[in-house]
């Protein structure tokens, strides 16, 4: 109970910090917008805003995104395209969107932090918004709820141009990559597991294949020296360089795997997803620099492990091997407050349906064991569950066949295989599985984290 109610206290000393950044009213922010947003005792900082007119259930009003990172004229599409089909739009988290009537008051908000995603609601919010010189300018603020299910709070204050119905933000400017930057690579910040801290020291990034036809980019720290490694990233999942993360993500910063090494774990090399997350991340003058947190600590069956960290390395020109169609399009770099243009035309570009490299195997044509059950895909963090009658070592042997003749290997790595449980690693190009076996009421219990995969359909 003292536990529960230190932490309430410290969340109550966090809006109450940011309410004191808004005490002088009339005062004009420094920047677009300023101000925190707290979802589950997490506190996030606002500090990009975007504002726009759109058309909810029939209803006209003024939508004001506040957030950590900038939003892309490709995104604000998206969004827009979502209202006009009646569905909620998605930004990339942290973010808190308010909703205005023409008249400035504050209708509904909505808002997520990666992890938690909070649709539209009133609650106890309040807030207004004023239109002065063909910008919004405004503030907004909600209580923290202690007692609700997923305890939200937010203090913001914003100053944006507002982009009119018809309008659009200007095309994403684009920035070419260049050779690798001269810059040391270099990461600061914690890194632990089952509550005990390694000091990953090193960092390097990579271009890799494409996933869903856009280019990957991998991003692996270590405690250990892997400058000279010509697989890090492979290596690195194995332990050869002690405690380690591997990160695959896109140039935008969104993250599509994630493996945790930590000599803490029992499970080594284990796939994560979902509340893993990138802050302020670019990538531009041939380098790739950013944040990288969980926003606390993480359980994984059993295993619980958390990430904090900052980090900058070189990263040069795409390899023509790793190269897709939109390549070119790539090293954007987001504003804050651009001019509004006139769109060229009416339409709202559809949200992106580009298919899976060649040869990228789909979830649903991963073998299993013949008498596979209770098969759950859990598309949001990639994991596989089933269930089977046969013995942890029948499991693990027939799943070791039925991958092999699939194309799945390896490459050297040793398989542990007891009675009670087993671990399996396998790499199928630039895919990798992750296998744990464990008995259960006579049976088995199979999970496979699986990371390079299609889950189109899921």
């Amino acid at each position: 109970m003292a536990k529960k109610f230190m932490s309430l206290l410290a969340a109550v000393a966090a809006i109450g910090g940011a309410a004191t950044l808004f005490a002088q009213e009339g005062a004009k922010p420094a920047k677009a917008a300023e101000g925190t947003l707290m979802l589950e005792k997490k506190t996030h900082p606002l500090t990009h805003a975007l504002a726009y007119e759109t058309t909810i259930n029939d209803e006209e009003l003024i939508a004001v995104v506040l957030s950590g990172q900038a939003v892309s004229s490709e995104k604000l599409k998206e969004a827009q395209a979502a209202e006009k089909d009646g569905s909620d739009p998605d930004f990339k988290g942290p973010y808190l969107k308010l909703e205005f009537t023409k008249a400035g008051a504050l209708k509904l908000w909505s808002a997520a932090d990666g992890g938690t995603s909070l649709g539209r609601r009133d609650d106890n919010a309040t807030g207004e918004l004023k239109l002065q010189d063909g910008r919004v300018i405004g503030k907004a603020s909600q209580p923290l709820e202690t007692e609700a299910r997923f305890p939200a709070g937010f203090d913001v204050r914003f100053d944006v141009p507002l982009l009119k119905a018809g309008e659009s933000l200007p095309a994403t400017v684009v920035k070419k990559p260049g050779p690798a930057a001269n810059v040391k690579p270099s990461v600061t910040g914690v890194f632990k597991g089952n509550g005990k801290e390694a000091k990953l020291a090193h960092v390097s990034a990579h271009w890799r294949e494409p996933f869903n036809d856009k280019p990957g980019i991998v991003l692996v720290f270590t405690e250990k020296d892997h400058s000279k490694d010509k697989k890090p990233d492979f290596n690195a999942v194995f332990g050869r360089f002690g405690s380690a993360l591997k990160i695959s993500l896109h140039e935008d910063g969104g993250i599509y795997g994630c493996q945790v090494v930590h000599t803490a774990h029992k499970q080594q090399g284990f796939t994560s997803l979902g509340r893993i997350k990138t802050n302020n991340f670019t990538f531009a003058d041939g380098k790739v620099e950013g944040e990288l947190a969980t926003d606390g600590e993480l359980d994984v069956f059993g295993e619980t492990w958390e990430a904090n960290l900052k980090f900058v390395a070189p990263l040069g020109e795409i390899p023509k091997e790793f190269q897709t169609a939109d390549s070119k399009k790539s090293g954007t770099a987001e504003v804050d407050e651009p001019a509004p243009t006139k769109s060229t035309t009416a339409k709202v570009s559809e949200k992106n349906t580009a298919q899976p490299v060649a040869d990228q195997l789909n979830i649903k044509d991963l073998v299993l064991t013949k008498d596979a059950s209770d098969v759950e895909y859990k598309a949001f963090v990639q994991h596989l569950l089933f269930k089977s009658k046969s013995s942890v070592k029948a499991v693990a042997a027939e799943l070791a066949a039925n991958l092999k003749a699939q194309g799945w290997s390896n490459d050297g790595g040793r398989d542990l295989i007891t009675p009670v449980s087993s671990i399996l690693k396998r790499k199928r190009g630039e895919a990798t599985l992750n296998i744990f076996v464990k008995s259960e009421n006579g049976g088995s219990e199979v999970k496979i984290f699986t990371e390079g995969l299609s889950w189109d359909g899921q």
